[in-house]
């Protein structure tokens, strides 16, 4: 993300964003959705927090479940 980006997206957005966002990601869980409505969550929420998983990881976040 370029400089002029984020001085756009900090002025756009409120200063608990990221945190909420973060938040989110850390309590997301499956409950009654659906894999892919879950998958679809998490990904949302991976772009909001500027984050990548690696294949592992998300190998170990689904094997995780109960």
């Amino acid at each position: 993300m370029g400089e002029d980006e984020v001085q756009i997206e900090s002025s756009i957005l409120p200063p608990s964003y990221v945190q909420d966002s973060y938040s989110q990601l850390h309590n997301l869980t499956q409950d009654n959705m659906s894999v892919d409505e879950y998958t679809r969550d998490f990904e949302k929420l991976l772009i909001k927090c500027d984050m990548n998983e690696l294949e592992e990881q998300t190998i170990v976040r689904y094997l995780r479940w109960p």
